[in-house]
């Protein structure tokens, strides 16, 4: 008979009833990490393409209490600034022992929402918005969510006036995204002879300057965020000229490369330039390649340079 025994195998029995915790990171490279994810998944929100971006929109939401997804979801980008969403609002304030009322009442012009704030300490702050302060202001009627939704948009205007007012220490001075919506921020394109007096035409060539060296398309993606708002306000001639560009570099990386193509135009243009304009030249489709295409063309190029 054999001494062996046999052992049953350790069923470990599934825990339920926890309570799932959020990821939250310790360091400037862990939010980086988690940006970057996010911007490769593609499920960031519009206005948050670049990983940059949306390292800020964690930034943000961590100083006012929000983990890294809720932050991504509830930060807004308007016009340039980050903004909180008014639905986030009430989560935010109830989370640190405020209570938020709101009501809606009113006809006509006297018509609005209005919605008390009260602090931990028993401190209550009111704010009032009315149909008759939407018109003054020229938002009643407008196209979009003012003729859609009415109702709401009273409210999230009168609660973001409460919260602003009543929960700056919660807020840390966020504007409501549907408030900054309203805001026409559009910059005034200027003309091409206030452009070159004003040191305008030396950031139109340090874009094209940037876009020419660019050799990846986050790239480009960063360019055309960092340029934003000098894009949109210089004279319209030139933004077409930087927009065209952009998205034709953009189209060239996403272009699948022919090396053999490209080294016989190394060939080609070694024979009739310096080796170091060559390299610049070339320098996007050289990126693109793989390693044995990267390695010949490198080696062609610093041949030409030894001779």
């Amino acid at each position: 008979m054999s001494d062996v025994a046999i052992i049953p195998p350790t069923v470990v029995p599934l825990r339920a009833g926890g309570r799932v915790q959020a990821i939250i990171p310790d360091t400037v490279e862990e939010v980086f990490r988690i940006a970057k994810a996010v911007a490769a998944s593609g499920l960031a929100p519009n206005g948050m393409r670049s990983p940059e971006q949306i390292t800020i929109a964690i930034m943000h939401g961590a100083e006012i209490g929000l983990p890294p997804m809720q932050a991504i979801q509830r930060i807004a980008v308007v016009n340039g600034r980050p903004a909180i969403w008014g639905d986030a609002v009430p989560a935010l304030l109830l989370a640190r022992g405020f209570k938020i009322i709101e009501t809606m009442d009113g006809v006509e012009d006297a018509r609005g929402a209005t919605c008390c704030v009260v602090r931990p300490d028993g401190t209550k702050i009111e704010r009032r918005f009315t149909i008759g302060d939407a018109k003054i202001a020229g938002l009643w009627g407008k196209a979009g969510p003012w003729k859609q939704y009415p109702d709401r948009m009273l409210q999230m205007r009168a609660r973001g006036f409460a919260a602003r007012d009543g929960a700056a220490d919660v807020l840390s001075g966020l504007y409501v995204a549907e408030e900054l919506h309203d805001i026409d921020l559009t910059p005034k394109r200027k003309s091409s002879a206030e452009c070159k007096r004003d040191g305008t035409q030396g950031v139109f060539d340090e874009i094209r300057r940037q876009i020419a060296k660019a050799t990846t398309k986050e790239d480009i993606d960063r360019i055309e965020s960092d340029n934003e708002a000098e894009i949109a306000s210089m004279a319209t001639r030139w933004a077409e000229i930087v927009n065209d560009e952009l998205a034709a570099k953009r189209e060239d990386l996403s272009a699948p490369v022919d090396q053999q193509a490209v080294l016989r135009e190394i060939e080609r243009a070694l024979d009739t330039k310096p080796a170091a304009e060559v390299e610049r030249e070339f320098s996007s489709a050289i990126v693109a390649m793989d390693e044995d295409g990267r390695t010949a063309a490198l080696e062609m190029i610093q041949a030409k340079a030894a001779e």
